[in-house]
């Protein structure tokens, strides 16, 4: 899927529950969640600013994050973990 943003450029923030839930699961910083959505190997629109995205790294991930075009800034808001590739 095509995404309205560009990684590089765009701000990625995380909540407060991702920030101190998953990333500290993981062992993530921000450099280093840019670089999963980066890879990651499927994206789906599921609202008018929401997506879900697919990572392989480590095993399988999925981010659910919104988009706010006007601000340029992705806010990733939780994960999960675990499960197969589709």
């Amino acid at each position: 899927m095509k995404v309205p943003w560009d990684i590089d450029t765009v701000t990625i923030v995380a909540t407060k529950h991702f920030a101190t839930g998953w990333m500290r699961i993981l062992g993530w910083n921000v450099p280093m969640l840019r670089d999963a959505i980066c890879g990651a190997y499927k994206i789906e629109k599921v609202g008018k600013k929401k997506f879900e995205m697919y990572i392989q790294k480590s095993g399988y991930k999925k981010i659910i994050s919104v988009y706010f075009e006007a601000d340029k800034k992705l806010l990733c808001i939780t994960g999960s973990q675990g499960g197969k590739r589709l």
